[in-house]
């Protein structure tokens, strides 16, 4: 069984969520307007064609490398263990207010 977490932004207790910065839709229009405009320049101006590829490729590497465990209600970078010290305390003080019901 995996350890639990817990948010120190919004006090969600559960699992990370892992994420990905930046946008899916932006990342394949990159590429698409690279692939399309590619060949034409290819036919054009030789090697240049390699330019309007970088931009889909900067932004995948970008967003590959910026994956990160966020709380999945928040979406903050901020969950830490429960059986940490710090972890325990958020938890305790959590079970000692009463929730706000609305």
């Amino acid at each position: 069984m995996e350890k639990q977490y817990i948010c120190t932004s919004c006090g969600y207790v559960g699992y990370p969520k892992r994420l990905t910065k930046g946008s899916f839709w932006v990342e394949v229009g990159l590429w698409l307007v690279g692939l399309l405009l590619s060949p034409f320049f290819f036919a054009v101006a030789g090697f240049l064609w390699i330019v309007f590829l970088l931009p889909g490729l900067l932004y995948t590497v970008w967003r590959e490398t910026s994956r990160y465990d966020a709380c999945p209600k928040c979406k903050n970078a901020s969950m830490i263990p429960l059986d940490t010290p710090v972890g325990r305390e958020l938890f305790l003080k959590q079970q000692r207010l009463p929730e706000n019901r609305s």
